[in-house]
């Protein structure tokens, strides 16, 4: 990795947490470049997105709490 580049998390490929629908909607090039992404990293979209609004929310002062991994499996 060049020292230009910076280290970015991946999502995770099968994370097993509860869930919930959140309806929203994106403009279309966000959707396309996120099917791009869930293309090129053979990923999915639910788990793209859920790590993209946790760091969005972690960045703004709103980070997740601590879960324990047992009942996440």
């Amino acid at each position: 990795m060049e020292a230009t580049e910076k280290a970015v998390a991946m999502p995770p490929q099968r994370p097993r947490f509860e869930r919930v629908q959140l309806n929203t909607r994106v403009r279309v090039e966000i959707e396309q470049m996120l099917q791009r992404f869930v293309e090129d990293h053979n990923t999915t979209v639910q788990s793209s997105v859920d790590l993209a609004l946790a760091e969005f929310l972690a960045a703004r002062g709103y980070p997740l709490p601590a879960t324990d991994d047992r009942r996440s499996r």
